[in-house]
């Protein structure tokens, strides 16, 4: 194990006892929010190593590949930046309202790489929805299921103007009260350069300690120089089990960005607001967590009939 590993590991043993000090402190929760960080905690399942996404057709859980340019519909011009872009679009189940608000937004409808959580394809549609999208945008992409979900399946995917390769897929730790959820890496190549990308989607209910539990399997061998981001679920409610406990001081955003820093990471999106929207609520759960990359952070665009909002930022090439 690495020094970087042996700190990471300590961080994750010293956030636990920091996080369930603080909450059994607090008066209006006692009792409950201290059994939703300690025992009453979720059961995770083993890691996983990273493996090359199947790519064979013969399955409903293979990977669709389109390559830039089979889709594309125009150039993308060459930038000194690229600009990135994650989004959970919430099942992708409006592809076209999707591209109509990416296009719309000048933010949004020049970027040259997606990161894309909650996609989904069903076989009574004819296509995916990521291709209907990615084809609307004019981009290759790549769609990798996670999980089976009715009749098809449901995912991550990425969507670029350049080439990827180097794609493997990781089941990250299965959370007893939750669905299989995974993170996707990759090799974005722009000229005669590599940037390395993890797209992540974390489970909803998980307490501070099992959320870096489940994270951790993902980031703790990432590449030197690499690009993380996706939908970290980091809400601010604590979990006995399956059972919310609302608490006004658990925000998980800032733990998770400490986790990340304990590994080198920078935390470009840590003061961007709101990423989601539901029921009258707003939360941060997207974010964006760079390694040795020089990049600058756009912000949150409000648009699309998703309910979260994408995000993006800039990386100088």
């Amino acid at each position: 194990m690495t020094a970087t590993s042996v700190a990471s590991q300590r961080w994750v043993d010293a956030v636990t006892a920091t996080s369930a000090a603080r909450t059994a402190g607090a008066a209006a929760l006692g009792l409950l929010a201290g059994l939703a960080l300690g025992a009453c905690g979720v059961a995770l399942g083993p890691d996983q190593p990273w493996q090359p996404i199947d790519q064979s057709g013969t399955s409903d859980m293979s990977a669709e590949v389109v390559a830039p340019g089979t889709l594309q519909t125009t150039p993308v011009p060459p930038a000194a930046a690229l600009r990135v872009v994650t989004y959970n679009t919430e099942y992708g189940e409006d592809p076209e309202g999707l591209a109509a608000a990416i296009l719309a937004a000048p933010e949004l409808a020049h970027a040259g790489l997606f990161l894309l959580q909650e996609e989904e394809s069903y076989p009574g549609e004819g296509e995916s929805r990521a291709r209907r999208l990615a084809g609307r945008l004019g981009l290759g992409y790549l769609y990798i299921p996670a999980r089976h979900k009715a009749d098809g399946t449901h995912g991550l995917a990425l969507m670029s103007a350049l080439p990827i390769d180097n794609v493997q897929k990781m089941d990250l730790p299965l959370a007893d009260n939750g669905v299989q959820r995974i993170a996707v890496s990759a090799d974005v190549h722009t000229g005669d350069r590599t940037l390395h990308v993890i797209d992540v989607h974390l489970e909803t209910r998980l307490n501070p300690r099992d959320r870096v539990a489940q994270l951790h399997p993902a980031m703790i061998d990432a590449a030197d120089s690499v690009l993380v981001a996706g939908d970290f679920n980091t809400n601010w409610i604590s979990w006995a089990g399956s059972v919310p406990v609302l608490a006004n001081d658990r925000d998980q955003a800032p733990i998770i960005d400490s986790y990340m820093a304990s590994l080198a990471f920078d935390a470009p999106s840590a003061h961007s607001g709101a990423t989601e929207h539901a029921y009258g609520l707003e939360f941060k759960l997207d974010s964006f967590y760079t390694r040795q990359l020089d990049v600058v952070f756009g912000g949150v665009v409000h648009t699309g009939p998703s309910d979260h909002w994408p995000m993006y930022l800039d990386v100088n090439l």
